[in-house]
């Protein structure tokens, strides 16, 4: 008799609820499906329970192992596998009541792969339900384009689903031994690209309204409360391998919806990252240079001399004015472009009268200063003071002073560089001359501090999605 489907479940130390768990599929098990229950080296009295019910069917297999973690004993279980398609499930799960009776009818269909929902019972409060609407693929593109326009398909776990077993043999796919965590979406990153290269008559992805199983919370412990080392270099190794599967197999998605598509998962992940710093101090020592580096860049010469300051506006461009003429103190005969033409936040002044009145009033003589009154947005800062950038090189060398080539300072606020040196490249600002970027740091926006702060929180991570928006553009060429 062929084997319609596999359900693989990795058994570590679950003595306890293995009888609720591998019950929760047997009850249900049809003649025409197999269990396989891989013991994962365990240290209680799974291996005697597993021995219990080794014999108890025909369709149920055991396996033993040494303790290596749950994608080995998945692995395992692949090995073993003969079902036409292959399911998964944690060994604290269990299948919701007559799940298979009405799942196992829509895999006539022989689609590649079956999304269903997942209950989720937390330890207190509400159920959750996480679900999908009922849909058909017809391609690996076509499932792609949606979920980069909803991000809701469920995509994730690997607990929720049905696998065509064909096509992981003939690709040779299994789970990733050795990681903290993510080896269930790497899983389908590399199934969803197989699926994409064996294309068939067939539907590529069916989502089901049908809850698949109980994700159950059993204690306290989870992945948000233990520490995870190289939490940021793995959260953003899973960004970018989600971005090689759905923005290579999209097929109808447009150029700016892949943009807000990664933009912000990259802030999805930086998010997720600095939300565990207050829990795990020693993650905050570990990622929080990676972060401030990812978004700030650096590391800056403040004390580098320049010839000329260029000093970009915004409403509260305070802490702007103050650091520049900090840098100023090292640069006695540096000239400043205050850049800004929308009204400052004390509503009387434009950006640029706000920052030139600020260095007047700290001794900076006035013909050092020249203002730039137009700009309402960063281009314009760019492009308007470049114009006085030329003029003032062009008389530093009729003077014959000066620096060779000319040395061009810019001031931003610290989370803004990253942009600005975007745009200042992509408008072909200061050619020819020596740029170097100075951040400076307002009181939410601070770089030790921003992540505590919702304010400049919020602030940082908006900036974050519109610099990885222009990065993007830039360097994948996409026709805007």
């Amino acid at each position: 008799m062929k084997t319609l489907l596999t359900v693989i479940i990795p058994a570590y130390n679950c003595e306890d609820i293995l009888d609720e768990t591998a019950g929760s599929v047997l009850n249900q098990l049809p003649e025409n499906c197999e269990l396989i229950i891989v013991d994962d080296g365990s240290s209680d009295g799974t291996a005697k329970k597993l021995q219990e019910l080794e014999d108890s069917r025909h369709n149920l297999h055991i396996c033993y192992g040494d303790h290596g973690g749950a994608s080995g004993a998945r692995n395992k279980g692949l090995d073993m596998a003969k079902g036409e398609y292959v399911a998964f499930m944690d060994c604290d799960d269990c299948y919701r009541e007559d799940f298979l009776s009405k799942s196992l009818p829509l895999t006539e269909s022989g689609a590649d792969l079956y999304i269903f929902g997942i209950e989720r019972v937390p330890l207190r409060g509400n159920n959750e339900y996480w679900t999908v609407k009922d849909g058909v693929y017809e391609t690996a593109g076509a499932f792609a384009d949606q979920y980069i326009r909803t991000r809701q398909l469920l995509v994730y776990s690997n607990c929720n689903k049905f696998y065509k077993r064909e096509l992981i043999e003939r690709e040779g796919i299994r789970f990733e031994e050795g990681i903290e965590f993510g080896e269930d979406r790497l899983f389908n990153f590399a199934f969803l690209k197989a699926c994409a290269k064996y294309e068939s008559s067939n539907p590529c992805v069916v989502t089901s309204a049908l809850i698949m199983l109980r994700y159950i919370q059993r204690s306290e412990q989870s992945m948000s409360s233990r520490h995870i080392p190289g939490y940021f270099d793995c959260v953003m190794r899973l960004h970018q391998e989600k971005m090689d599967c759905f923005l290579e197999l999209a097929e109808t998605a447009t150029a700016e919806e892949k943009m807000e598509y990664e933009a912000a998962d990259v802030s999805r992940e930086v998010e997720s990252t600095i939300s565990r710093f207050a829990e795990h101090p020693e993650e905050k020592e570990e990622n929080l240079p990676l972060v401030n580096h990812f978004i700030f860049g650096g590391p800056y010469d403040m004390n580098q001399p320049v010839d000329v300051l260029v000093v970009l506006g915004s409403r509260n461009c305070g802490y702007k004015a103050e650091c520049a003429f900090e840098i100023g103190k090292n640069n006695p005969e540096m000239k400043y472009i205050v850049s800004g033409g929308n009204i400052h936040k004390d509503g009387l002044k434009t950006e640029a009268e706000f920052m030139a009145d600020y260095l007047l009033s700290c001794g900076v003589a006035e013909e050092q200063i020249y203002m730039e009154n137009r700009a309402r947005y960063t281009k314009q800062n760019l492009l308007f003071s470049n114009g006085i950038v030329h003029e003032l090189d062009n008389e530093s060398r009729a003077n014959g002073c000066g620096h060779s080539p000319f040395k061009v300072g810019i001031v931003t606020a610290g989370f803004h560089i990253k942009r600005t040196q975007l745009l200042a490249s992509e408008i072909g600002a200061f050619e020819g001359k020596s740029v170097y970027y100075f951040p400076a740091y307002g009181p939410t926006t601070h770089i030790d501090t921003w992540f505590d702060i919702p304010e400049g929180r919020a602030v940082v991570l908006h900036e974050l999605r519109k610099t990885v928006m222009i990065e993007m553009k830039q360097n994948k060429d996409l026709d805007l």
